[in-house]
């Protein structure tokens, strides 16, 4: 990533946090951290977007598949987003920096108010230095737990507090041209 951009969105996919096994990767998770906390001492505004909570969430209830229906996803959703938030603020803790929670759906961004009570608070946690960790709130969403909505909300929030790039990082070989098409997009 260039540090020449201001205003960065890093969204994370499960699969980047688990090094593609059912659990997280706590080295993966580390070395991710630095990397953004490195960013962030260089004067970079970040917002992260992270998905993960459905699979911290299986492995604090010893879940051995991810289950078809919805409301047991949510359930573990429920349960992995504490300690997902607890693991990041543990994390970034390391490198002094101080991060916060912002738990967002699709229809928070369409509606005025709620967009620019979002847009305030992301505003305002930009203007202390405080990186905010974005998170589908998986237990209030229904359709975007199916098919995971992380991507889409990480794109609504760039154009939330106009990031200047969008950084999607994955281990899935489909999205590779997708992503520094987007990336590319931005520039």
């Amino acid at each position: 990533m260039n540090s020449n951009h201001k205003r960065i969105v890093v969204k994370l996919g499960t699969s980047t946090l688990t090094g593609g096994t059912a659990y997280l990767s706590p080295p993966r998770m580390v070395d991710l951290v630095r990397q953004i906390a490195d960013l962030h001492d260089q004067g970079c505004d970040l917002i992260l977007v992270t998905s993960g909570a459905i699979a911290v969430g299986r492995q604090r209830l010893d879940f051995p598949r991810l289950p078809k229906d919805i409301p047991a996803k949510q359930m573990l959703a429920a349960v992995g987003q504490p300690r997902l938030m607890a693991l990041y603020e543990q994390l970034f803790g390391l490198y002094g920096v101080m991060v916060a929670q912002v738990m967002l759906t699709r229809n928070d961004l369409a509606l005025r108010t709620s967009y620019l009570n979002s847009r305030n608070t992301l505003e305002a946690l930009i203007a202390r230095r405080v990186i905010s960790i974005v998170n589908e709130n998986d237990t209030v969403a229904t359709e975007e737990i199916r098919v995971g909505d992380n991507d889409n909300l990480s794109a609504m929030v760039v154009a939330l507090i106009e990031a200047d790039l969008l950084v999607l990082l994955t281990d899935q070989k489909d999205c590779s041209l997708r992503i520094r098409a987007r990336i590319q997009m931005r520039n």
